[in-house]
């Protein structure tokens, strides 16, 4: 049967209303499009070219590399190496099969770690900073896509806990975050560079552009420490920590001519290689923790007196049979001295004598003798978070606090703060600022006590060391030592200095040799000692003589021990 072909007024036709219709929504389209291309290109032009260029053209950072941190003698204490960092993006990241745990494993990095980091909604992302060079390289020949790696640079600490709390340590950005690293941080760093990329739209690079800024490396910094003395020193004083179960423990070395720190050691320390989530132990408690000196404040205390003349090294004094009541406190010392001279008393570390030689002068005279002496007054260090000490003005000080300051309460210094009060007794009267860096000018010190003063105490703090003294441990063979101990009882809040039995104790050391010609002076100070002894000379003594005395070798200072002083006394007698 043959199909009916059929006429035109059969084919479905839009009505005359529809076609206008359709015909208008087409020309709206139009004109929508015609609109937005203009927009774009006649008034957008810039932006979108901008926008373009940004996402195709980008800038890669061109590390500068840190400056060294060295030694006096050139020894490397802090340098950079180069590592590198494992980036990714989680938008092109495809895992073949058993991928995914080898990266883990490569990066020593939990699954699950790994996973929630693939899950980071962003377009480049750090797995890992830091990475050794040859770790890089077989994470890098998975082929996985997305991961790529960047130039990076490591710190490293050689001396790692020894030289911790001087050097300081640099965070994953590089910038420094204690110490010396923090202190010099601008000089350190150097400035940064970059170059300039063309990259596709799956951010792989086309072309390296010819712009590029370079870099300017950071800059060098040599500090006054002997790394030599300072292995001695944190071994000393680690070895006595540990053998008397103290809690922790701080000690100086200083050049006492010039005022240059050759030691600064604290235990326990930290290993700034390593990533710290603890930082109990991390501040440099040798410049920022304050405690009461105890005893070492005699020596000052006694100049303070020899200097207003109320006192001479032989005058007598009653320190009776160990008991003293001076208003309603009662001083005391360890046993009974009766009637002795003021050598003496400082060669048995009296608080009764000292209490009595106090008094002979008015609360200004002393406390402008401690304050002459560094005491309440920053070292010229000028170290992060370095504490200026405590000592009231003397218009607030209360009848007690006039005698208590004497033998070294009512106080609170530093161990660097001590070292430097101690530089008057080795520089004829003139006190010394604290240097750490070589290239610091060396400052003239400033006179704050007679020759013939500085010479009388320095001579009666020999005896310290000598048969009889409060430190006999502290003697070096061959050389002549002066020093003065100190056992302070610590101030417990809530508790003051709690009862006998409860009581905590800061041993304490602070020395000069050799007596002729004085080249250091040491101090150290060993936190609640629980193990024998909490005695000043029996704790801190033996600390000093391991270090100075290898010091004494290592500078080839000549022996003093045989009386051959004359000489130099009649020098002395000239200058005067």
């Amino acid at each position: 049967m043959r199909s009916k072909i059929k006429k035109n007024h059969e084919f479905f036709e839009l009505s005359k209303f529809r076609r206008r219709f359709t015909l208008l929504v087409l020309l709206t389209l139009f004109c929508i499009l015609f609109s937005r291309a203009f927009f774009l290109q006649g008034m957008q032009k810039d932006f979108l070219q901008q926008e373009g260029f940004e996402r195709s053209n980008r800038n890669i950072e061109l590390y500068a590399y840190r400056g060294k941190i060295y030694d006096r003698n050139n020894q490397i204490l802090a340098a950079s190496e180069t590592v590198r960092s494992i980036t990714l993006e989680p938008n092109r990241v495809e895992f073949k099969k058993g991928d995914k745990k080898k990266l883990a494993n490569l990066l020593e990095m939990k699954i699950q770690t790994l996973n929630k980091k693939l899950k980071i909604k962003r377009n480049h992302i750090y797995l890992k900073r830091k990475v050794d060079p040859k770790i890089a390289s077989k994470i890098l020949a998975l082929k996985i896509p997305g991961i790529s790696s960047e130039k990076d640079y490591r710190r490293t600490y050689p001396d790692q806990e020894i030289s911790a709390h001087v050097v300081g340590y640099a965070g994953n950005d590089g910038n420094g975050l204690e110490g010396v690293e923090y202190k010099k941080n601008d000089l350190l760093s150097g400035t940064h560079g970059y170059k300039k990329i063309l990259i596709d739209a799956r951010r792989r690079v086309v072309e390296n552009l010819s712009e590029v800024n370079v870099p300017i490396d950071g800059k060098d910094v040599h500090l006054t420490i002997d790394k030599r003395l300072q292995h001695i020193a944190f071994q000393s004083l680690k070895k006595t920590i540990d053998d008397s179960e103290a809690i922790s423990g701080s000690a100086i070395l200083i050049d006492s001519k010039t005022g240059e720190i050759l030691t600064m050691v604290n235990y326990p320390s930290y290993n700034p290689n390593k990533r710290m989530r603890k930082r109990t132990f991390v501040r440099n408690r040798v410049v920022t923790d304050m405690f009461e000196p105890g005893s070492t404040m005699k020596p000052i205390s006694i100049a303070a007196a020899l200097e207003k003349k109320v006192v001479n090294v032989n005058t007598k004094i009653d320190t009776g049979n160990g008991f003293y009541k001076v208003g309603r406190t009662l001083v005391t010392d360890t046993k009974p001295h009766g009637i002795i001279t003021v050598k003496e008393i400082l060669q048995t570390s009296s608080n009764i004598g000292v209490t009595k030689i106090a008094e002979k002068l008015s609360k200004k005279e002393l406390w402008q003798t401690y304050s002459n002496f560094g005491i309440g007054n920053l070292t010229g260090l000028n170290f992060p978070g370095e504490s200026k000490g405590i000592i009231r003005d003397y218009k607030k000080w209360r009848d007690r606090d006039h005698y208590s300051v004497s033998y070294g309460y009512s106080v609170s210094t530093t161990i660097a703060q001590l070292a430097r009060a101690y530089t008057p007794f080795a520089n004829k009267g003139e006190i010394k600022n604290l240097r750490l860096f070589k290239n610091d000018p060396i400052k003239i010190g400033q006179r704050v006590m007679s020759i013939e003063t500085t010479k009388a105490v320095l001579k009666m703090m020999e005896s310290v060391t000598k048969e009889g003294g409060t430190a006999t441990q502290a003697a070096i063979p061959g050389y002549r030592v002066a020093g003065k101990t100190g056992t302070s009882r610590q101030f417990i809040e809530g508790k003051g200095y709690g009862a006998p039995g409860e009581r905590k104790y800061n041993a304490s050391f602070v020395g000069i040799a050799p007596i002729s010609n004085p080249k250091f002076i040491m101090a150290i100070v060993i936190e609640d000692p629980t193990k024998g002894s909490n005695y000043g000379g029996v704790v801190a003594g033996p600390v000093f003589r391991k270090v100075v005395a290898e010091a004494l070798k290592i500078y080839s200072i000549p022996q003093d021990g045989i009386e051959i002083l004359d000489r130099a006394d009649e020098d002395e007698k000239k200058e005067i």
